[in-house]
């Protein structure tokens, strides 16, 4: 997942985004914006966070649909049974790629 994948999730869930570091080569933090002290990993945890919203939002379907064509498209052949997927979406990292593709292409 790439610093633009990763903005464009933070972008969709209000996190601050904040570079630390020294001044040649600083990097950037994820931090909750309800509380700066939590620094978010884009891992299993965040991913959660990141289900709520787009329940709350009433995305959650959307979403599950694109994640679904990116799997069985790129990632396997269309006869594998669909609770593959779900264990597939349930990795962080194949999570936060198939948002990125998700918000890439406008929800």
């Amino acid at each position: 997942m790439t610093e633009e994948d990763k903005q464009l999730i933070a972008g969709y869930m209000g996190w601050k985004i904040v570079m630390v570091g020294q001044k040649k080569s600083p990097y950037p933090i994820y931090v909750d914006n309800i509380n700066p002290n939590i620094h978010h990993r884009f891992d299993s945890n965040d991913a959660a966070l990141c289900v709520q919203e787009m329940q709350k939002r009433g995305e959650w379907q959307k979403f599950c649909a694109t994640g679904f064509v990116i799997y069985f498209e790129k990632k396997i052949p269309i006869h594998i049974f669909p609770e593959n997927y779900i264990a597939w979406l349930s990795n962080a990292e194949n999570f936060f790629n198939a948002m990125s593709e998700w918000l890439k292409e406008g929800k």
